[in-house]
């Protein structure tokens, strides 16, 4: 697959359907209802936004990013909180279109850093070697407390 191939655009309240069954394949199975009030307030957030990647008129990935403010120095961020290639089109270069689409808007807004988030277990091996790729460093590890 290259570029020219892929469209990159903002997910629109249509594509809920298609954006439910990629969050799936992240590993976070969800009824299409609940993944629809999710995306309305995602959307209706002013600092966040979610690009797809479309090949062949099929979306076949989605990037959900988010401006954020950093308190351990001056300045802003971009975090990237979802990131999934769906599984029959990994390996073809959209991960790496999709990376790079969300750092040009990071740039856009005046952002020079990059936060990815991603789980600490066996199935997620191959993201991590993905980002480190891309020129992402490990830097820290997450918790978690359901309360």
């Amino acid at each position: 697959m290259i570029a020219e191939q892929v469209i990159i655009r903002d997910a629109q309240p249509e594509d809920v359907e298609e954006l439910t069954s990629l969050m799936t394949d992240l590993g976070y199975p969800t009824t299409l209802e609940e993944f629809k009030v999710r995306f309305e307030n995602i959307s209706a957030h002013p600092d966040y936004r979610t690009i797809v990647a479309i090949a062949n008129g099929e979306m076949v990935g989605m990037a959900g990013l988010s401006k954020n403010i950093f308190y351990e120095m001056n300045g802003n961020y971009m975090r990237i909180l979802a990131f999934v290639v769906k599984r029959s089109a990994r390996k073809l270069g959209i991960g790496k279109i999709l990376i790079e689409a969300s750092e040009r808007w990071a740039r856009e807004q005046g952002l020079h850093t990059v936060v990815i988030s991603s789980g600490n277990r066996a199935e997620r091996d191959t993201a991590h070697v993905f980002y480190q790729k891309m020129g992402y460093a490990i830097k820290s590890s997450g918790f978690v407390k359901k309360l």
